[in-house]
């Protein structure tokens, strides 16, 4: 028994490693060609041999983290006690990287990404406004839960102006904006923390609906910019050749622009699926750590500036995505009750004195 299962997840092993080999060519590819407008998806390829394969790779890597996930005896793995010093600052990480994409992308009239681009109507800057309004709220944290609400508003409305498949896309903005409303970003007065102690009991469901729509998100995008379109990656990698490492590092030649392309697009697509199922999110969320942040540093500034959400969103699933409760009540909400709020206003506007004797810490 112990030898087949060394066999099975050896061979799976060797698959993850295979397709590992083609998560540079994981960027948004359209950001980066000319005429995207050519490049829509082609919807009849869903019934082609790359879904098949799509649906045969998540399947078995679910087994295999479903298996690691009973031998292990917790969904939380790995267990690292060092996670509890990134705890306090998960939602802050999120709220600010996403305001700083919002605001980026609303100054270039771009709704979220640079593929959505807003006309110059009186919707198309009013959307514009928002963004950058909604930006303010998340980073500086004045109003972040209205903020929030309001960013999964903005992209409803995107549906009135692009097709429904680019939108949705974008899914994982409407993911953020239910969470952030869940578990806060900063401490609110009192009376309205009040009024919120009721979310206490959907801090899991936020961080689910965060991680799958993120998820959709992923698997979506492999589909429309790779799977169904592999010509856009061929367009890309033309641009941008020693992102097929296969054949710049690997020497294999044999394999196309179109393959590799195809192969990047299960990747990714694996990734958004196995994301959504919530098997051992952080092993997964450590998985996509590389292909999502190999390509920054070779590509423009936007696709930082575009990957800034994603990567918070990773911090915050590398925390809870595995069904750990948050605990943001006790952290947002209780202190606006219990005074630490006030004691908080009093000191940094001078009504309250610092204790005598009390100096800097040596």
């Amino acid at each position: 028994m112990l030898r087949r299962l060394g066999r099975f997840t050896g061979c799976m092993a060797g698959v993850a490693l295979a397709l590992a080999a083609a998560t540079p060519a994981a960027a948004h590819v359209r950001w980066f060609i000319p005429d995207q407008q050519e490049f829509l998806p082609a919807w009849e390829r869903v019934l082609s041999w790359p879904t098949l394969a799509v649906i045969i790779a998540s399947g078995l890597l679910f087994l295999l983290l479903r298996l690691v996930e009973r031998l292990a005896g917790s969904p939380h793995i790995p267990k690292v006690k060092l996670l509890a010093h990134m705890e306090p600052c998960a939602t802050t990480i999120l709220a600010v990287q996403t305001g700083i994409s919002l605001i980026y992308f609303a100054t270039q009239r771009n709704l979220f990404i640079p593929t959505l681009s807003l006309p110059p109507t009186i919707f198309g800057w009013l959307l514009v406004a928002l963004q950058i309004l909604i930006g303010f709220t998340l980073i500086t944290g004045l109003g972040d839960r209205a903020g929030a609400l309001l960013l999964a508003g903005v992209w409803m409305l995107g549906f009135m102006l692009f097709p429904a498949w680019a939108v949705l896309e974008q899914a994982l903005y409407a993911g953020i904006g239910i969470a952030l409303f869940v578990l806060g970003r900063t401490i609110p007065p009192p009376a309205i923390a009040r009024r919120l102690l009721v979310l206490r009991g959907y801090e899991r469901e936020a961080i689910a609906a965060l991680r799958i729509l993120t998820g959709f998100s992923i698997a979506l995008v492999a589909f429309t910019e790779k799977l169904l379109v592999p010509e856009a990656g061929s367009a890309f990698l033309q641009r941008y050749p020693g992102f097929n490492v296969a054949r710049v590092f690997l020497g294999w030649g044999w394999i196309t622009d179109e393959q590799f392309t195809l192969l990047a697009g299960i990747v990714e697509a694996t990734i958004g699926l196995l994301l959504m199922s919530g098997v051992l999110t952080r092993v997964v969320i450590l998985g996509m750590w590389v292909p999502f942040n190999v390509t920054i540093p070779f590509l423009p500034p936007v696709e930082l500036l575009g990957h800034l959400p994603i990567l918070g969103i990773m911090y915050v699933l590398l925390l809870y995505g595995s069904g750990i409760q948050p605990h943001a009540v006790e952290r947002r909400l209780v202190p606006a009750l219990t005074g630490e709020l006030a004691a908080q206003q009093r000191r940094l506007t001078g009504e309250e004195p610092s204790p005598a004797g009390r100096g800097p810490i040596e």
